[in-house]
């Protein structure tokens, strides 16, 4: 059944249309906003993906030059690889989506937003966020949302919402913001040295035209809105992350104690075999919550373990740190080191551990004055310039 709700945003109307395209995905909505049209559609797989310790979620922001009137013609008729502003805008979609999932979600999430046709004042980025939220919102997927997001603008003192191409050009910020009702999720912004009292007011009031969104939302759900579906979740037990903690923290840190990759990735896969095949009849038919619960192990060792360990082996002795003696001073023997040698090798014992960082200062100096004597002399940079 076709429905078209509308709402008043930044001075425009917002349309979201249900039920007329995509009715095979389990959320779908056609965003109006003035002449900029997207088609946003939202999937989710019926089983997880294996083998897998993160949320498969993936958007994409589908942008052709048909959406701007031109066909590609000549001899390329073929659309190029995603430019980088359509790139962005995947991201910024992404981001206020994402920690709204349910933790331990391994089914495969798309979002595909599809632009219709764009009108230079109503950027599509703002739209398609929108649709995203609406979309996901009224499907079966699991989902915290709705979310809102705004582009605000802000002209002679005044904050303006989705400011159009004459307001952006005359704008002193380009902020944009979403969230739900209770918090901004996202902030992206850029300014001409505004104060961070603007920059605050902006945020906030921001805030209150996401409430207005969310709202409009909310009230479609309610009227349209499918079930939510329980998918199940691959969430470790607490007895689960005690006990691998306990038997894979020490195993885990044997993993960083190399330099070479080729053997971290060996060690990592004999430790996760070994964690396995331990852990398999003792909580049998629980394997994907020992793998997640080993993988955060890994995450802890990496965040805290591993800067530490790495700096042990950064003030031992390695060969990795490679060792350079500068040379003597000119006008000295050679076998009584200047006061520069000496200099150098006292700072060396003393500490050893900046080898390698007292090793990168002792290349050609690119950062000297020209009016001081370079610290190797005799290289064409010292060498007297020809003139004629």
């Amino acid at each position: 059944m076709f429905k078209s709700y509308s709402m008043e945003l930044g001075g425009r109307t917002l349309t979201l249309e249900f039920g007329k395209y995509a009715e095979q995905a389990s959320g779908a909505t056609f965003v109006r906003y003035g002449d900029t049209c997207i088609l946003v559609t939202a999937t989710v797989a019926d089983t997880p993906r294996p083998g897998i310790d993160f949320f498969p979620l993936s958007v994409d922001f589908e942008e052709k030059l048909y959406s701007v009137g031109h066909i590609p013609g000549s001899w390329n008729r073929r659309e190029g690889r995603p430019a980088e502003k359509a790139i962005l805008t995947c991201r910024l979609i992404d981001r206020p989506l994402r920690p709204l999932f349910p933790k331990g979600m391994r089914h495969d999430v798309s979002v595909v937003c599809t632009v219709m046709s764009v009108e230079q004042d109503n950027i599509p980025d703002i739209p398609a966020m929108i649709g995203a939220s609406a979309a996901l919102a009224t499907s079966q997927i699991p989902w915290a949302g709705p979310i809102g997001a705004v582009n605000i603008g802000y002209v002679d003192g005044e904050y303006i919402v989705n400011p159009t191409v004459a307001q952006r050009e005359k704008s002193l910020m380009n902020l944009t913001v979403a969230g739900t009702s209770e918090a901004v999720l996202m902030v992206e912004a850029g300014a001409k040295e505004v104060s961070e009292e603007v920059m605050l007011g902006a945020i906030l009031f921001a805030h209150e035209e996401i409430k207005k969104i969310v709202a409009f939302i909310n009230g479609i759900v309610a009227e349209i809105g499918k079930e939510k579906k329980e998918f199940p979740l691959s969430v470790p037990g607490e007895d689960v992350k005690a006990a691998v903690r306990e038997y894979a923290l020490p195993k885990v840190e044997w993993i960083f104690e190399t330099y070479d990759r080729n053997e971290r990735e060996a060690r990592e896969a004999q430790v996760n075999s070994e964690v396995a095949e331990y852990f398999a009849e003792q909580f049998p038919e629980r394997e994907q919550e020992v793998a997640d619960a080993l993988y955060g192990v890994l995450k802890e060792v990496m965040r805290r373990g591993a800067p530490d360990l790495v700096r042990g082996r950064c003030a031992a002795p390695s060969p990795r740190l490679r060792r350079v003696h500068p040379r003597p001073d000119p006008g000295h023997d050679r076998g009584h080191p200047g006061p520069r040698v000496r200099a150098a090798n006292h700072r060396r014992h003393r500490h050893r551990g900046s080898q390698a960082l007292y090793a990168s200062l002792q290349l050609p100096g690119i950062f000297h004055r020209r009016s001081q004597a370079h610290p190797f002399p005799g290289t064409p940079r010292d060498r007297p310039r020809r003139t004629g």
